[in-house]
């Protein structure tokens, strides 16, 4: 009897410590769950230790995997999101919940107090601090603090990048011009002087008769005054095909009636009236000087 009781006693222990045991790990699991909140946070805009950042508009996208809404989440995780500048300063926030991506908060820095628009610093690190309070739509929480940090775009660098390559391309710009000036310029000399020619220079140059040299000079001139005129053509041609519909060109000022115009301006009937008093004038003139000369036969 003495023994049955020592192992109905040992096997009474045993239980009890397995008991204690299973409640320990159940405590565990469900403090590893609660730690873990059923809510996960799967991607940021900037990323985690990205350079580079704007400082217009500061903002950090949040992509989660669950369901956020502004109706049922409005200034619900305003709290447990924080903007932190490189001094360490709290900045001021506003969370925002798209309607369109599913999963997606935007944290934006507002304005301060007094309305004004806080401007990030150049080359300088931001951090966001989300805190493991933060839920969804269905109450899933993220669990576990998590913090986002940044460095903005170093804007004096870039600016003097940007004016480096402004000052590259004014050269290049200026090379090219004074080139094609220099090209142009040796073009027209070259021109000038082939209009000037020597005949005799020319004769006892090439060892030909000067009447050789005028005919073949004369034969120069007509193919370039021919080869201008074809450019002039192709050109008039190439404007011709830029006028706009319903635009013609002309080779004169015409009058409105040869296109069917029927307006009136009274100049026609002035000038037929001018010439008809001129017309009188002179056969008025003309009656005197015959009288007068008859008068002067009588005497």
């Amino acid at each position: 009897m003495k023994r049955a009781g020592r192992i109905l006693s040992l096997v009474i222990i045993l239980v009890m410590m397995t008991t204690v045991f299973c409640f320990a790990a159940s405590a565990e699991d469900a403090k590893q769950a609660d730690s873990k909140g059923g809510l996960t946070l799967l991607d940021t805009y900037p990323k985690d230790g990205s350079k580079g950042a704007s400082i217009e508009n500061m903002s950090v996208k949040l992509y989660f995997d669950g369901e956020f809404t502004e109706k049922k989440l409005k200034g619900v995780n305003d709290s447990t999101i924080q903007f932190i500048g490189p001094e360490g300063e709290k900045l001021p926030t506003r969370v925002l919940y798209s309607p369109k991506e599913k999963g997606v908060v935007l944290v934006i820095v507002d304005n301060d107090k007094d309305g004004k628009i806080i401007s990030g610093k150049g080359n300088s690190e931001y951090t966001l601090k989300v805190s493991g309070n933060i839920r969804d739509d269905q109450g899933n929480t993220l669990g576990q603090d998590t913090e986002i940090k940044f460095t903005t775009l170093n804007q004096s660098a870039n600016n003097m990048i940007n004016m480096a390559m402004m000052f590259v391309m004014f050269g290049a710009i200026m090379v090219i011009s004074m080139k094609g000036a220099k090209k142009e310029a040796q073009k027209q000399q070259q021109v000038r002087k082939d209009d000037k020619v020597n005949p005799y220079k020319e004769a006892k140059r090439t060892g030909k008769s000067v009447e050789e040299i005028v005919e073949q000079d004369q034969k120069n001139k007509a193919k370039q005054a021919a080869k201008a005129a074809r450019k002039a053509a192709k050109e008039d041609d190439d404007y011709d095909d830029y006028l706009e519909e319903g635009v013609y060109r002309v080779k004169g000022p015409r009058p409105i009636a040869t296109a069917g115009g029927k307006y009136i301006t009274g100049r026609k009937a002035l000038a037929e009236a001018k010439k008809a008093e001129e017309e009188a004038r002179k056969a008025q003139h003309k009656q005197y000087k015959a009288k007068k000369g008859k008068g002067k036969k009588k005497k």
